[in-house]
C-alpha cells in the first residue's frame, strides 16, 4: 500500500467498519479476477489467479480474526503483508484499486 493516507484512515476505523471495508475489498478483487479470465492466458493468467487467491486468503483470514476478536497481526502489519503479496504477484495496481474502491463508498461519510 503506497498511500499513507489510506493506511492512516484504515488504522482509525473501528473493527466493525474494518469488516465492511475488507468485504468491499474482497468483492472488488473478484472483479479483477474476472478480467484475468478474459484478458490473460497461460503462465501470466496462472500467476495472476495464484496471487488473487493469496490476497483473498490473507484478507478472509484477517476478516475472521477481526470479527471473532481473536489474536491477529497488528493492522499495519496486515496492510504491509497485503502490499508485499500483491507486489510479489504483480497485482499492486489491482490491490490499490480495490482498496480505493472500498474507501470511496458513501458508507464512511455517514
Amino acid at each position: 500500500m503506497t498511500d499513507d493516507g489510506l493506511k492512516i484512515w484504515y488504522l482509525r476505523l473501528p473493527d466493525s467498519d474494518k469488516l465492511i471495508f475488507l468485504a468491499l475489498v474482497m468483492g472488488h478483487l473478484t472483479i479483477h479476477g474476472r478480467a484475468f479470465g478474459i484478458d490473460l492466458s497461460g503462465v501470466q493468467q496462472v500467476r495472476a489467479f495464484k496471487g488473487l487467491n493469496e490476497l483473498q486468503h490473507q484478507i478472509s483470514n484477517y476478516f475472521v480474526e477481526v470479527g471473532m476478536k481473536i489474536s491477529r497481526y497488528p493492522d499495519d502489519a496486515f496492510l504491509r503483508i497485503l502490499t508485499e503479496k500483491a507486489s510479489y504477484y504483480g497485482l499492486s495496481t489491482q490491490l490499490s484499486q480495490s482498496l480505493e474502491y472500498a474507501r470511496a463508498r458513501d458508507f464512511w461519510s455517514k
